[in-house]
């Protein structure tokens, strides 16, 4: 058997609506399980208080908040895919402006017979991973070629969450999402052998087309890997 998470740590970046970090300030976020889909019935909310470190970035456990609808520790990840959609009030107050939905998958940690009579302070939780990360509709993408950049040939993709072409680049001359998809970006741990794992990451609709994302997101020279901090 395994057991149930009891909690869950969750890490971002702040920023207001300019693209601005937001740096040591006070905020409010609101956490929500959904169940089945990024539109599904939210099974557990709270909020939070916390405040912002000079880089922006906050560190919560989800399961601690305040205002508390549904019961997080009733929740069987095993059963169904369940999503964390996070919202921020850079005020401090309750006015929430969504900031992302991902995808949250459970790697059970398997207890042998001694382990389960073990005290409960000694048996490791079970580790939750984000691994999906929404990034909005399909909207449409531009091409550039060897010939525009000296490199390789990269798609740019426009979405309803990241409209500026660019933000979001992978590998391809042409793109096969249609407009209205629902898009995410999947890490995916490539362990070659013996050899040491290393995340390798995609974007990708709920059927069969997906694309390599570049390393470095193209206008903003951001690290792909940083959009599951």
């Amino acid at each position: 058997m395994s057991q149930e998470p009891g909690s869950i740590s969750y890490q971002a970046t702040v920023r207001n609506f300019k693209g601005q970090i937001v740096s040591e300030k006070a905020i409010s976020v609101q956490l929500s399980i959904l169940k089945g889909n990024i539109s599904g019935e939210a099974v557990f909310s709270e909020i939070q208080k916390t405040i912002t470190s000079q880089l922006g970035m906050i560190t919560l456990t989800i399961g601690n908040g305040t205002d508390q609808t549904g019961d997080f520790k009733a929740i069987r990840w095993s059963e169904d895919s369940y999503y964390l959609k996070a919202g921020i009030d850079t005020s401090g107050g309750n006015v929430f402006t969504e900031i992302g939905v991902t995808q949250l998958v459970v790697i059970p940690v398997e207890l042998t017979q001694e382990a389960e009579e073990e005290t409960s302070s000694l048996i490791e939780d079970d580790e939750l991973l984000i691994i999906r990360k929404y990034v909005g509709t399909y909207i449409d993408y531009r091409h550039t070629g060897t010939k525009e950049y000296a490199g390789p040939n990269l798609i740019w993709i426009k979405t309803t969450m990241e409209k500026t072409y660019g933000k979001i680049s992978a590998y391809g001359k042409t793109c096969k999402f249609s407009a209205g998809d629902n898009l995410y970006i999947r890490r995916i741990l490539f362990s070659p052998g013996e050899i040491s794992g290393h995340w390798i990451y995609q974007i990708e609709n709920d059927s069969s087309a997906f694309y390599r994302v570049t390393e470095l997101q193209h206008d903003k020279k951001v690290f792909i890997e940083t959009w599951f901090q």
